[in-house]
């Protein structure tokens, strides 16, 4: 009897598992507030107004023309001819949605939203005819043209 009990003894001490502690986890520091004056702690600034357009140059209006939202969506005029060198102030008049003025090749990608009006200028300076799309209404085929010569 006292060599099973010896048994006993050491298989419950071989199976205590030794030295390790048991894992626990450690709590985070909670995250301090930004720093007064840091980029988190600074209200985002406005968006900034397009600028009014110059008096010099050629005035030209454009309706962003949608039909109070039901189509059919279309530039007026939709197409245009200029001249290389010169400055265009354009007008955009937006109607019952949202639309842009977008000639990627140009870099020119200006927005208008429901019953807005945008002035923006630009100065044309390369030859050729570009693709003006409205990028929401492309696809309905509110598309033109601006031909420099």
């Amino acid at each position: 009897m006292a060599a099973v009990a010896a048994l006993a003894l050491i298989a419950v001490a071989a199976c205590g598992g030794g030295d390790s502690a048991d894992p626990t986890a450690t709590p985070l520091a909670p995250a301090s507030p930004p720093a007064p004056g840091s980029a988190a702690a600074t209200a985002p600034a406005p968006a900034a107004a397009p600028a009014a357009a110059p008096t010099d140059g050629t005035a030209v209006t454009v309706g962003m023309n949608d039909a109070g939202g039901r189509g059919p969506f279309v530039f007026e005029p939709a197409d245009f001819t200029f001249s290389a060198g010169e400055t265009v102030n354009f007008k955009l008049v937006g109607e019952a949605t949202f639309h842009t003025f977008t000639v990627d090749d140009l870099g020119i990608d200006v927005e208008t939203n429901a019953n807005e009006t945008v002035d923006f200028s630009f100065t044309f300076d390369t030859p050729g005819t570009y693709e003006l799309i409205c990028i929401p209404h492309q696809a309905l085929g509110m598309v033109g043209t601006i031909t420099i010569n």
